[in-house]
């Protein structure tokens, strides 16, 4: 199984997951990140968002299907995909390959999104880094909440509000409903 955290940049899903792994037993982070990192340093001359790239999609599904197949674990995987067609690429390519995904978004509002965005320094010591971190952040803001009000919240199997809650009651909330 994947569990995959969908919310806005900056909204706690890697915090979330943290969390979340501490509580699932038999669990393990996988950043989808990671794979785009590594696109990025082998296809230079393809810059802008990785999950542009088509072998992204289709490499975090491979890569977490052989992941959890090699660890027999539950995955996390916390990631914000805004594009409909992506999620579903990606989440077929997951499914695909014989992992159930459950897709949980991670909801909050404008004001509470724009507080984490402003007090999280992504790169200690790095003040230009971490306003531009936090400047791509506010910019995808208002595709998050269009998402989230149309085909975002009508595909997620949970819904849970983060805004006046700490990762770890959210990563409870989420817990719980993997329990059932």
């Amino acid at each position: 199984m994947i569990v995959l955290l969908n919310g806005p940049f900056g909204g706690g899903k890697t915090s979330t997951a943290e969390e979340l792994v501490g509580l699932v037993p038999g669990s393990r982070l996988f950043d989808p990140e990671t794979v785009g990192f590594m696109l990025r340093e082998l296809l230079p001359d393809h810059p802008g968002d990785f999950q542009d790239l088509p072998p992204w999609r289709t490499l975090f599904a491979a890569t977490a299907a052989e992941v959890a197949a090699f660890t027999g674990q539950v995955l996390v995987a916390p990631m914000s995909i805004l594009d409909e067609d992506y999620a579903e690429e990606v989440t077929g390519g997951l499914r695909d390959r014989g992992l159930k995904v459950c897709h949980v978004l991670l909801r909050t509002d404008r004001a509470t999104l724009e507080s984490r965005i402003a007090g999280h320094e992504l790169f200690p010591g790095d003040r230009e880094r971490s306003a531009d971190a936090a400047a791509y952040r506010r910019s995808r803001a208002e595709a998050f909440f269009t998402a989230a009000g149309g085909w975002l919240g009508d595909t997620a199997d949970v819904t849970v509000d983060t805004t006046d809650t700490p990762p770890a009651g959210v990563a409870a909330e989420v817990a719980a409903y993997l329990a059932r």
